[in-house]
Protein backbone atom coordinates (compact mmCIF):
# COMPACT_ATOMS: atom_id res chain seq x y z
CA UNK A 1 0.00 0.00 0.00
CA UNK A 2 2.89 2.33 0.82
CA UNK A 3 4.30 1.77 -2.66
CA UNK A 4 0.98 2.73 -4.29
CA UNK A 5 0.97 6.00 -2.34
CA UNK A 6 4.52 6.80 -3.52
CA UNK A 7 3.56 6.16 -7.16
CA UNK A 8 0.54 8.43 -6.79
CA UNK A 9 2.72 11.25 -5.42
CA UNK A 10 5.24 10.85 -8.28
CA UNK A 11 2.47 10.92 -10.91
CA UNK A 12 0.79 13.95 -9.33
CA UNK A 13 4.12 15.81 -9.21
CA UNK A 14 4.84 15.01 -12.86
CA UNK A 15 1.43 16.31 -13.89
CA UNK A 16 1.77 19.48 -11.82
CA UNK A 17 5.29 20.31 -13.05
CA UNK A 18 5.70 19.00 -16.62
CA UNK A 19 9.23 18.97 -18.04
CA UNK A 20 9.63 21.61 -20.71
CA UNK A 21 12.62 22.58 -22.85
CA UNK A 22 10.87 25.43 -24.61
CA UNK A 23 7.68 26.17 -26.52
CA UNK A 24 5.40 23.24 -27.30
CA UNK A 25 6.80 21.05 -30.05
CA UNK A 26 10.26 22.61 -29.87
CA UNK A 27 13.21 20.21 -29.51
CA UNK A 28 15.55 21.10 -26.61
CA UNK A 29 18.48 21.79 -28.98
CA UNK A 30 16.48 24.33 -31.00
CA UNK A 31 15.00 25.97 -27.88
CA UNK A 32 18.48 27.25 -27.02
CA UNK A 33 19.16 28.67 -30.51
CA UNK A 34 18.55 32.22 -31.64
CA UNK A 35 15.90 32.62 -32.92
CA UNK A 36 14.46 29.95 -30.63
CA UNK A 37 12.89 26.85 -32.20
CA UNK A 38 13.83 27.82 -35.78
CA UNK A 39 16.00 25.33 -37.70
CA UNK A 40 19.40 26.87 -38.60
CA UNK A 41 18.76 26.69 -42.36
CA UNK A 42 15.53 28.64 -42.00
CA UNK A 43 17.12 31.15 -39.62
CA UNK A 44 19.78 31.88 -42.29
CA UNK A 45 16.95 32.69 -44.71
CA UNK A 46 15.60 35.27 -42.26
CA UNK A 47 12.71 33.26 -40.84
CA UNK A 48 11.98 34.39 -37.28
CA UNK A 49 10.42 32.37 -34.44
CA UNK A 50 6.92 33.72 -35.03
CA UNK A 51 7.02 32.95 -38.76
CA UNK A 52 8.27 29.43 -38.07
CA UNK A 53 5.56 28.86 -35.44
CA UNK A 54 2.85 30.11 -37.83
CA UNK A 55 4.10 28.20 -40.88
CA UNK A 56 1.31 25.62 -40.80
CA UNK A 57 -1.47 28.12 -40.26
CA UNK A 58 -3.53 28.31 -43.44
CA UNK A 59 -6.12 30.87 -44.46
CA UNK A 60 -8.66 30.94 -47.27
CA UNK A 61 -10.47 33.80 -49.01
CA UNK A 62 -12.99 35.25 -46.57
CA UNK A 63 -11.10 34.15 -43.44
CA UNK A 64 -10.39 36.79 -40.80
CA UNK A 65 -6.78 37.28 -39.71
CA UNK A 66 -6.03 38.90 -36.37
CA UNK A 67 -3.78 41.98 -36.62
CA UNK A 68 -1.17 40.31 -34.43
CA UNK A 69 -0.86 37.37 -36.87
CA UNK A 70 0.32 39.26 -39.97
CA UNK A 71 2.91 41.78 -41.08
CA UNK A 72 2.08 44.38 -43.73
CA UNK A 73 4.71 44.07 -46.46
CA UNK A 74 7.30 46.82 -46.27
CA UNK A 75 10.55 47.61 -48.01
CA UNK A 76 13.32 45.23 -47.04
CA UNK A 77 10.97 42.39 -46.02
CA UNK A 78 11.89 38.95 -47.25
CA UNK A 79 9.25 36.54 -48.52
CA UNK A 80 9.49 32.99 -49.79
CA UNK A 81 7.62 31.64 -52.82
CA UNK A 82 8.11 28.01 -53.83
CA UNK A 83 11.30 27.82 -51.75
CA UNK A 84 12.85 30.93 -53.36
CA UNK A 85 13.54 34.09 -51.36
CA UNK A 86 12.33 37.47 -52.64
CA UNK A 87 12.97 40.93 -51.21
CA UNK A 88 10.35 43.70 -51.13
CA UNK A 89 12.11 46.64 -52.81
CA UNK A 90 9.28 49.16 -53.20
CA UNK A 91 5.82 49.69 -51.73
CA UNK A 92 5.16 53.26 -52.94
CA UNK A 93 4.36 52.33 -56.57
CA UNK A 94 2.66 49.02 -55.94
CA UNK A 95 4.48 46.25 -54.14
CA UNK A 96 7.58 45.19 -56.03
CA UNK A 97 9.59 42.08 -55.22
CA UNK A 98 13.07 41.20 -56.46
CA UNK A 99 14.96 37.94 -56.70
CA UNK A 100 18.37 38.28 -58.33
CA UNK A 101 17.88 40.20 -61.58
CA UNK A 102 14.15 39.40 -61.75
CA UNK A 103 11.59 41.99 -60.64
CA UNK A 104 7.96 41.19 -59.87
CA UNK A 105 5.04 43.50 -59.17
CA UNK A 106 1.97 42.65 -57.13
CA UNK A 107 -1.08 44.20 -58.80
CA UNK A 108 -1.84 47.57 -57.14
CA UNK A 109 -5.11 47.59 -55.20
CA UNK A 110 -6.84 50.37 -53.27
CA UNK A 111 -9.07 48.10 -51.21
CA UNK A 112 -6.46 46.20 -49.24
CA UNK A 113 -2.94 45.65 -48.03
CA UNK A 114 -0.50 42.92 -48.97
CA UNK A 115 0.47 41.09 -45.81
CA UNK A 116 2.64 38.16 -44.84
CA UNK A 117 1.70 35.34 -42.48
CA UNK A 118 4.69 33.04 -42.19
CA UNK A 119 5.83 32.60 -45.77
CA UNK A 120 2.37 33.16 -47.30
CA UNK A 121 1.23 36.46 -48.83
CA UNK A 122 -2.37 37.63 -48.79
CA UNK A 123 -4.27 40.74 -49.79
CA UNK A 124 -6.58 41.62 -46.92
CA UNK A 125 -9.28 44.21 -46.43
CA UNK A 126 -7.80 47.02 -44.30
CA UNK A 127 -10.93 47.43 -42.20
CA UNK A 128 -12.30 43.91 -41.76
CA UNK A 129 -8.97 42.01 -41.83
CA UNK A 130 -10.59 39.45 -44.12
CA UNK A 131 -8.57 37.67 -46.79
CA UNK A 132 -9.46 39.05 -50.21
CA UNK A 133 -6.90 37.15 -52.24
CA UNK A 134 -4.20 34.53 -51.72
CA UNK A 135 -1.09 35.49 -53.67
CA UNK A 136 0.61 32.75 -55.66
CA UNK A 137 3.80 32.93 -57.71
CA UNK A 138 1.64 32.97 -60.86
CA UNK A 139 -0.06 36.17 -59.57
CA UNK A 140 3.18 38.14 -59.79
CA UNK A 141 3.63 40.32 -62.86
CA UNK A 142 7.15 40.44 -64.26
CA UNK A 143 8.26 44.07 -64.39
Amino acid sequence: MKRLGTIAVVVATALAFPASAGPKGCPPGLAKKSPACVPPGQAKKGVNAREWRDRDERYDVGDWISRDRYVVLGEGDRVIFDGEEYVVVDTDNGTILRRGDDWYRLPPRDDGDYVRVGSDIFRINRETQQVIEIIRLADLILS
